[in-house]
């Protein structure tokens, strides 16, 4: 007799005040209907710009293991906002021989890939690549724009202090830590000056 396929539910919402009860009830009728048994329910709040939530990293660490055999997501946005967040972790599942599948959205993507499955993947590399040069594209804008204004691109300038201080301080005893709190520095420009 085979054993029932292991099942991850994952289910985000964005606010506290959002409700999961429903897609809490429809991911495990689904993991039901595939006749799987939800050995991880993950539901948590958050932002889905974030990939390290930890339920999402959780449930992947729990598929690279070998411990699952199938995610069940409600919808594909409830997995990650990113697309290439989302395809990047499609891809590790698909790698570690783990289905996906967003319900509400007949998406079903087996390890391997039929023919279905590869499009859909390739459809989503797509989609990221295209997010991919639209957070380029806004980036070189913003640039621009802070350039034209006058603004100063990068790091802020570090203070510098005089090699003879830092010395001094040292050759008293002090700390990297109270060298830099003394001469109003970090302790990397501090240690620089020194070496």
């Amino acid at each position: 007799m085979n054993n029932p396929a292991r099942i991850a539910t994952y289910h985000r919402v964005s606010t506290l005040d959002q409700n999961a009860s429903l897609a809490r009830e429809e991911l495990r009728g689904a993991a039901a209907r595939l006749g799987g048994e939800v050995v991880l329910d993950m539901e948590e709040t958050g932002s889905g710009a974030r990939n390290d939530r930890p339920g999402l990293q959780r449930l992947m660490e729990a598929a690279r293991r070998g411990k699952l055999d199938a995610v069940v997501v409600w919808k594909l946005d409830r997995f990650g906002r990113s697309a290439l967040d989302v395809l990047a972790n499609i891809r590790d599942l698909d790698a570690a021989g783990v289905r996906f599948i967003a319900i509400t959205q007949g998406i079903d993507i087996r390890p391997g890939g039929d023919a279905m499955s590869r499009l859909i993947l390739g459809v989503l590399a797509s989609v990221a690549e295209f997010e991919r040069d639209l957070i380029r594209e806004r980036t070189k804008l913003g640039i621009q724009k802070a350039r034209a204004a006058g603004k100063r691109i990068g790091r802020p300038q570090v203070a510098r202090p005089e090699r003879v201080q830092v010395q001094r301080l040292r050759e008293e005893g002090h700390s990297w830590r109270e060298v830099a709190e003394a001469l109003g520095c970090s302790t990397w420009a501090a240690r620089q000056v020194a070496a």
